[in-house]
């Protein structure tokens, strides 16, 4: 059993990459994004079996046969009815959060280009599951950063003195005193470390880090991970911050 890098395009947002535990026969593949709770999807050609399972993490990718339909999930809502899980987002999940019902898609097969292909290919050298792609007219790198049970999406600008990074979202800056403990707590403990706690243009707390070279990148993508992990058990087990909705 092969794997491809596979590339979704919404028409006037960008593009999402996810890396398929198989083979898909057919591409590319033209559709309409539709959206269940914080998953979006596509009905395709594609007749896919394999087993199936009603739960899936964040950042999945799947199958759902009843509707022939290729899943994207964003968020923590779980399928409607079980899927086969084919994959997983390699980048940011949250950006397909801002996908509207309807918009056209185009599923094709996933191509290097640029800097930021250079970039993602020399990753994927080093261990990580990473693709270039655009997001709102802005040029990315999105990677995979996985560990022992435990994964988060990262986004990288690259720039001419070195490397942007932040994570996916941990949860809302809602402002809350249990939000405000947890932010300047961890805030204060990463801060040796040379990730930050961050918040982004939307509002949500992340994590972010810049690396003035690609030796130091690397570094910094593992050590994202564990404070991502480490943020998020702080997070739940101590201060009782809700989640993204």
């Amino acid at each position: 059993m092969g794997f491809v890098y596979l590339k979704a395009a919404f028409e006037g947002k960008g593009e999402i990459i996810a890396w398929i535990e198989r083979e898909l026969e057919g591409l590319p593949v033209n559709g309409v994004a539709r959206r269940w709770r914080q998953e979006i999807y596509l009905e395709t050609p594609f007749d896919l079996s394999g087993e199936k399972t009603s739960v899936v993490e964040r950042g999945s990718v799947a199958f759902w046969p009843p509707g022939r339909a290729l899943c994207f999930f964003y968020g923590y809502s779980q399928p409607y009815s079980p899927v086969i899980k084919l994959g997983s987002i390699v980048g940011s999940p949250d950006l397909l959060s801002s996908i509207e019902e309807g918009l056209e898609v185009h599923l094709a097969t996933y191509v290097d280009y640029g800097k930021e292909g250079e970039l993602a290919r020399a990753l994927r050298e080093s261990g990580f599951k990473s693709a270039s792609h655009s997001w709102e007219e802005e040029e990315k790198v999105g990677v995979l950063v996985e560990g022992v049970d435990s994964r988060v999406g990262v986004e990288v600008d690259v720039n001419e003195d070195g490397y942007y990074s932040q994570t996916q979202s941990l949860t809302f800056f809602d402002n809350s005193p249990p939000t405000m403990a947890f932010f300047k707590t961890l805030a204060g403990e990463l801060a040796p470390t040379g990730i930050r706690l961050d918040v982004n243009e939307e509002g949500y707390i992340i994590l972010s880090c810049f690396s003035q070279s690609f030796d130091e990148l690397v570094r910094d993508l593992k050590r994202l991970l564990s404070a991502y992990v480490y943020a998020e058990r702080a997070m739940v087990t101590f201060y009782s911050v809700r989640r993204p909705v």
